[in-house]
């Protein structure tokens, strides 16, 4: 379940995945697409997880997840 980046606690669990260079305008749009896909179908044994991410200088994927909502563990992981 999307949710705003700042709405998201402190203690999220969070990943960050690093670009070799900046993203182009093309690329940001179709990855801002999938990854508004992607935390909106994110699940947990079948239970949504509230997450949400962020794109940082163009560069950097920030994924987070509230695990005071629900725990992500195992394949929801992978």
């Amino acid at each position: 379940m999307y949710v705003n980046f700042n709405e998201l606690p402190d203690t999220s669990r969070v990943w960050v995945y690093q670009s070799n260079r900046e993203f182009t305008a093309v690329e940001l749009e179709k990855i801002t697409e999938k990854l508004k896909s992607f935390v909106n179908s994110w699940k947990r044994h079948g239970e949504d997880l509230r997450s949400s991410y962020r794109i940082a200088y163009n560069q950097f994927i920030i994924l987070a997840v509230d695990e005071s909502y629900n725990n992500v563990s195992g394949c929801s992981i992978d």
